[in-house]
């Protein structure tokens, strides 16, 4: 490589809670002075409705690139269709820029386009949090499809890591750096309790409240209206509660979800609906509150990483490692209402606030682009790969 040479490294984000737990792998390649850094922008970042929290990455210092892709139609056929979308524009985008390599996180349909756009490019693709198992959502398919076209694997503990090689990857290929989200639980500074009211006007911060935040099982059909009307017959027989609820992504049905909070929000007093806290806000709002109420990943890594209590609902998460401090409960109101009895105990909160994570010591954002790097200087261009084969008997 030219000495003046830059890798270009793309990485694509589309939500919120993706954008967060690589924010820290995103400051440590644009401070390098051998890497230019192609920050793609798509999905909800780019929509109103959603936050519009292309602001937030703006406001961090990225320049990005936006990719604007059809969100409206949420439906299950929506979200084909704008996977297809998807995956004509970021062929256009890998066409004009030619990145060396594509830095992935996750498993939704959006970066399931990027990635077979860079596959069929023949891009390296470095892919981070593959080889989980969430056995309630479309994403379990989507994310080992990934796997499969990545060269590089950044599990996010030991039995992910274990997974990916049984899918045929090449151990050398699998690093179990513990998951990015942990980085900013240990790292990023809290906000105080009085400067998160001061920002989001809601007094009930000083005093008792949950994190809520529930998103569509997408392996179910027309479950999302009873499951989220069940939680809140939960949360609104918790005397002395109040609740920082922040929306559902765009998954199929995530807009009835969201048309349902900001609905009943209107008639409770003692709830804040917020379309995206942005990181720093989300994991300080974490950090003081009693419990993290619903089925999103934060509740499995960055609550427990916290000491904070979890309350998972339902499938959504089903499969995936997880803390003494997370208790799995159907969605029904009753079961809801007794697991937040249950850690709401002095006895359990005690041990939530001492439970180790299972995912990592907060190092793998710096893992990851150490890793990255010495993969690029080594093998640059490199995407051929030999299936590893297990022995074993049916």
């Amino acid at each position: 490589m030219d000495m003046n040479a830059k890798y270009r490294v793309c990485v694509v984000t589309g939500t919120r809670a993706e954008y967060g737990l690589l924010r820290s792998c995103l400051f440590l390649l644009q401070a390098r002075p051998d890497v230019e850094l192609l920050l793609a922008v798509t999905g909800t970042h780019l929509l109103e409705s959603f936050g519009n929290t292309q602001q937030e990455i703006a406001q961090d210092g990225f320049t990005y690139i936006p990719v604007p892709i059809p969100m409206e139609d949420d439906s299950k056929a929506g979200m084909a269709v704008t996977t297809g979308v998807a995956l004509e524009r970021f062929a256009e985008l890998f066409r004009n820029k030619k990145p060396d390599v594509l830095l992935i996180l996750g498993d939704r349909f959006e970066i399931f386009a990027a990635a077979t756009a860079a596959h069929l490019m023949g891009i390296s693709i470095a892919h981070i949090s593959g080889g989980d198992v969430t056995q309630g959502a479309v994403d379990d398919a989507i994310r080992h499809s990934i796997t499969k076209m990545s060269t590089l694997h950044f599990p996010g503990c030991a039995d992910s890591a274990r997974r990916i090689i049984q899918m045929g990857e090449q151990p050398e290929t699998v690093f179990n750096v513990g998951e990015p989200g942990i980085d900013n639980c240990l790292r990023l500074p809290k906000l105080s309790r009085q400067t998160l009211v001061d920002d989001l006007h809601f007094p009930q911060l000083l005093g008792d409240y949950s994190v809520v935040t529930f998103h569509p099982v997408t392996m179910e059909t027309n479950t999302a209206e009873g499951q989220v009307r069940e939680l809140i017959r939960a949360m609104d027989a918790m005397d002395g509660m109040s609740y920082v609820i922040t929306m559902a992504n765009a998954d199929a049905g995530g807009r009835l979800i969201n048309d349902i909070w900001m609905d009943e929000g209107k008639k409770r007093p003692n709830w804040l609906v917020v379309s995206s806290l942005g990181v720093q806000r989300y994991l300080s709002a974490v950090s003081y509150a009693r419990l993290v109420i619903g089925n999103s990943s934060s509740g499995i890594y960055e609550a427990p990483a916290l000491g904070t209590p979890t309350i998972n609902i339902g499938d959504r998460q089903k499969g995936r490692m997880m803390a003494d401090s997370v208790l799995c409960v159907p969605p029904e109101a009753a079961a809801i209402f007794s697991a937040m009895e249950k850690a709401l105990t002095p006895q359990f909160l005690q041990m939530a606030r001492s439970a180790p994570s299972p995912f990592g010591d907060g190092t793998a954002s710096q893992q990851i682009v150490s890793i990255l790097m010495r993969y690029l200087t080594r093998n640059p261009g490199c995407v051929e790969k030999t299936f590893y084969d297990i022995d074993f008997s049916l």
